[in-house]
């Protein structure tokens, strides 16, 4: 059984804010160790949190590779363009170029992580499912102590509350809700 750390860390909204309720997107650092080797250390850069969390709860029921992909990256740099697509139960999120990356793939009881070094780490997909919970739990909860979100117009508005549900959707998926 490997060991999965996998933690936002340093959260706060945009421009070291504490709090901002137009900002929809929460940011932080990342501590995200496998066995002790560092994937994704907290010192590597400031991520949109909110949109990593809900790309890692993606792979928990799809791939994540280079030809099928939950995200433009599992950790992107921003991520401020969040925008529903009619007839899809999912959200497009869009951001920069930028962000750390790896391949999650679930091979019977098992997933593979693969970062750009190849480097190949294997974990249990329970061991999997219960990181990426915590992560998103951690993150879930920076929005519960803040302020109500404030979208600035209907179709920003709208575009959050699908991204919000879809979050929730595959949170409650994988078990075991956030109870606040």
């Amino acid at each position: 059984m490997a060991l999965i750390i996998l933690h936002p860390t340093n959260l706060h909204w945009i421009n070291d804010s504490p709090d901002d309720p137009g900002d929809l997107c929460a940011h932080g650092g990342v501590d995200f160790r496998i066995d002790g080797d560092a994937l994704v250390r907290p010192g590597d850069g400031v991520w949109t949190v909110s949109a990593a969390a809900l790309y890692l709860l993606r792979t928990l029921s799809q791939p994540h590779t280079k030809t099928q992909r939950v995200g433009e990256h599992l950790f992107p740099c921003c991520g401020h363009g969040i925008f529903e697509v009619e007839g899809k139960d999912d959200v497009l999120i869009i951001g920069c170029n930028s962000g750390i990356d790896f391949e999650v793939v679930q091979v019977g009881d098992q997933v593979l992580l693969t970062p750009r070094d190849g480097e190949q780490h294997w974990v249990g997909i329970s061991d999997w499912k219960s990181a990426v919970c915590e992560f998103s739990d951690a993150v879930e909860a920076f929005y519960i102590a803040s302020s109500p979100k404030e979208p600035v117009d209907d179709f920003e508005q709208r575009s959050f509350r699908k991204f919000r549900s879809e979050w929730s959707r595959r949170r409650l998926v994988a078990g075991n809700r956030f109870a606040g």
